[in-house]
């Protein structure tokens, strides 16, 4: 039973909703029917949102029913009562810096979780990022998320670029196939930098003049925008948005270490 709209993406509608069998609250995503309309998509999205729905992980969203009603396509997850990281960054300003690695250190561990299960998110953000009351993190909102296949890295199509650009990878900004967990540690690297400098890593009056700065323009020092970041957490936004990956943490568990 839909109850209120709460959200709206560009691949459908989010409604705030009650599962009358269990008796909860759950948030519902609705596939936009021009979206439903192609067999190809809709296919790939109830295939992969019941991949998700596999995640089992304290600071991911929990995936809870996929199917279809009535011509509709929906994904069930769970309803989280609180706000996005975006939400309180648009309140102003950088957020407390131990406030802010612990939010990070959560979504770490749920990218270890994904990257474990070969699971990429592919749009880091933090919009991405909910807030349960007591400061939980969930990471949310997986419709970009691609299972790693071993004769489908990506599942992108060569020159199709994906993500969001103020905080997109170079090499999803390239549009290349063989995009790994690397590429969601550098956007989460550049959700970090938002968190606790106060601003985006880029910033341009286009989408593609913010793309092109992730591809080719060096960051400028986080500390030299804000004096207040520590030159440990430096490191990490740095380390984490390197332009070549192979220069970047590796895996989810060597960010989460330092």
């Amino acid at each position: 039973k839909l109850i209120t709209k709460i959200g709206q993406g560009s691949m459908g509608s989010i409604y705030k909703a009650l599962q009358i069998s269990m008796d909860r609250i759950v948030a519902i995503k609705i596939l936009a029917p021009r979206f439903s309309q192609n067999k190809n998509f809709r296919e790939r999205f109830i295939s992969e949102a019941r991949a998700v729905a596999r995640l089992n992980h304290p600071n991911i969203i929990q995936g809870i029913d996929v199917g279809e009603a009535n011509g509709f396509h929906y994904f069930a997850m769970e309803y989280i009562d609180g706000s996005s990281v975006g939400e309180l960054l648009k309140r102003g300003g950088a957020l407390d810096e131990k406030r802010a690695l612990y939010i990070v250190i959560q979504v770490s561990r749920a990218l270890n979780h994904a990257f474990q299960h070969g699971i990429l998110h592919r749009d880091i953000k933090p919009d991405n990022v909910l807030l349960t009351r007591d400061g939980v993190a969930k990471l949310c909102d997986l419709g970009l998320a691609k299972i790693q296949k071993k004769d489908d890295p990506s599942g992108t199509r060569p020159g199709a670029a994906m993500g969001t650009p103020y905080y997109i990878s170079p090499e999803q900004a390239r549009g290349e196939e063989s995009v790994d967990t690397r590429s969601d540690i550098y956007s989460l690297a550049a959700t970090l930098h938002h968190m606790v400098v106060g601003q985006v890593p880029f910033q341009g009056e286009t989408a593609s003049a913010v793309i092109a700065k992730h591809l080719t323009e060096p960051l400028v020092s986080p500390r030299q925008r804000n004096p207040l970041v520590s030159p440990s957490v430096e490191f990490i936004i740095l380390k984490g948005m390197q332009k070549a990956r192979e220069d970047r943490y590796q895996f989810p568990h060597e960010l989460l270490r330092d």
